[in-house]
């Protein structure tokens, strides 16, 4: 059995050490594997479990691309991935979804939870009676007293070393300059995490309800219900769906017709421009997926499921198709938008993971119909499918990727890059922009400057790499990752290119 506490005490000074003042880089990796080892160290049996393993790979996975990439979504995905890992460890067999849930309520309440407990007179083994003033103090006061009097220390302690020149210089002489509120809050909320990830509360009742789900639809009785006062049985609600599948059905089909005569022929409706169409689009897109699905879980919820009636199936399987084509055109429209821009961006890129993810529940969708399968199947798979695609994401190098096709658009087709934005993305994309703006200047006054003394002038490549040189200078080896030194070696090299 792991002593929590314990272990949070000791692995938060790590936890603080690495990523005290720094970036994101190779002490993820280095925390991951300080994590993990010691998950396996106090429990190789339930770590050797096919989803907690999984986990474990997800995190060391994201960790690796992170030392790679220092980018942002490399940490998100693993901090998702580690909020899981301390889930599955007390709660086997949930969908992605119940771990998720479970993780959020374990790190909001667990401190609380666990500070209420510490100091609770119910969980110490001996119970100071009220009415007897002279017993000792108990081992919650003597926690209360300890903890207190820490908070107290530490607070003068640092208002002494700013206020008394003399007591700072004999703190420094003893090498304690590290010790700092900053410091010391940042350990705190180490531990505090740390604990709740070696330890986590959760929802028992909740965890206990969603194992008895199966993915498997079994047969039950159609139950009647009402609608404004009007009793629904089951051949009423049989004849409703086939009304409003078929209905449905018509009008998708129109607005499918209608959007993919007016991009096969690269016209606009009149008033409209052609980001507004693609926004429309995406979000009528997103509205009919939601509802569609929406309709078929609550049809095919029971024994309309096992109905030898295939209508509604088959009208239901036409929605899916419709769907699919609306997916189609909205991923058409985002491609024309990105050509006509030559600019890909965070939002646009993700249009194209949020239609992935619609193609592919649609089908799972499908599936659940034509294999009676549950609702419960639907979010096991979907969640499964989003986590996989957020883990594979974080392999990509997107700042550079998006800095490097923009800058290349922007030179063959002789227009002007939005620089703007590419300086909003991070130092992977800054030898694109170095590059680009050298191109410019050169182009510029290649006539009126002497070839030879092009590189003399203080291009944006050379006070790119100075301002770069200087970030990296700021950081220690914790930060170190490869995308960081390939843009130093990058920009060093179109400094002094002539």
């Amino acid at each position: 059995m792991m002593h929590t506490n314990k272990i949070s005490l000791v692995v938060a000074l790590t936890y603080t050490f690495l990523l005290y003042q720094e970036g994101i880089g190779l002490n993820i990796l280095l925390l991951n594997i300080l994590l993990i080892g010691t998950l396996f160290w106090f429990n190789p049996k339930q770590m050797k479990e096919k989803i907690n393993l999984g986990f474990s790979l997800a995190a060391l996975f994201s960790s690796c691309f992170a030392a790679l990439h220092g980018h942002f979504l490399s940490a998100f995905a693993n901090v998702i991935s580690l909020l899981l890992l301390a889930v599955s460890l007390a709660l086997p067999n949930l969908s992605i979804m119940g771990y998720l849930i479970q993780g959020i309520y374990a790190f909001i309440t667990t401190p609380l939870l666990k500070i209420s407990k510490y100091f609770s007179k119910e969980n110490n083994d001996e119970i100071q009676e009220e009415s007897n003033e002279s017993n000792p103090p108990s081992s919650a006061n003597y926690k209360l007293i300890t903890t207190l009097s820490t908070l107290v220390f530490i607070v003068f302690f640092g208002i002494y070393r700013n206020m008394s020149v003399g007591f700072d210089t004999f703190i420094k002489g003893l090498n304690f300059d590290f010790i700092s509120i900053p410091v010391l809050f940042h350990y705190l909320i180490g531990f505090v995490l740390l604990s709740t990830f070696f330890k986590p509360f959760i929802l028992k009742h909740l965890a206990e309800k969603e194992s008895a789900l199966s993915s498997l639809l079994s047969y039950s009785d159609y139950k009647s219900y009402t609608i404004f006062g009007v009793s629904v049985n089951e051949s009423t609600e049989q004849l409703l769906a086939k009304v409003v599948f078929f209905g449905l059905n018509l009008l998708l089909l129109l607005v499918n017709v209608i959007d993919t005569f007016y991009l096969s022929q690269h016209i606009m409706p009149e008033g409209i421009s052609f980001s507004e169409y693609v926004h429309q689009g995406v979000d009528a897109l997103i509205w009919s997926i939601l509802f569609a699905i929406s309709i078929i879980l609550w049809v095919f919820r029971g024994s309309q499921s096992f109905n030898k009636n295939k209508t509604n199936k088959i009208l239901s399987y036409v929605w899916i198709g419709l769907n699919v084509w609306l997916v189609f055109t909205a991923a058409y429209r985002n491609h024309i938008y990105i050509q006509e821009e030559h600019l890909y961006t965070y939002k646009r890129i993700g249009v194209y993971f949020f239609l992935c993810c619609a193609s592919i529940g649609l089908g799972l969708t499908y599936i659940k119909i034509k294999y009676k399968l549950s609702n419960y199947f639907l979010v096991q798979t979907n969640t499964l499918v989003w986590f996989t695609l957020l883990m594979a994401s974080t392999s990509i190098n997107w700042d550079r990727i998006i800095a490097n096709h923009h800058v290349a658009n922007a030179i063959n087709t002789n227009k002007a890059a939005d620089i703007d934005y590419l300086y909003k993305l991070s130092y992977a994309a800054y030898p694109a922009i170095a590059s680009y703006s050298d191109y410019t200047i050169k182009k510029a006054y290649r006539e009126v400057i002497p070839p030879n003394q092009l590189a003399d002038y203080p291009f944006e490549s050379r006070m790119l790499y100075d301002a770069m040189l200087q970030h990296v200078n700021s950081r220690t080896w914790k930060s170190y990752n490869l995308s960081n030194q390939k843009t130093l070696n990058e920009l060093h090299e179109i400094a002094n290119s002539k």
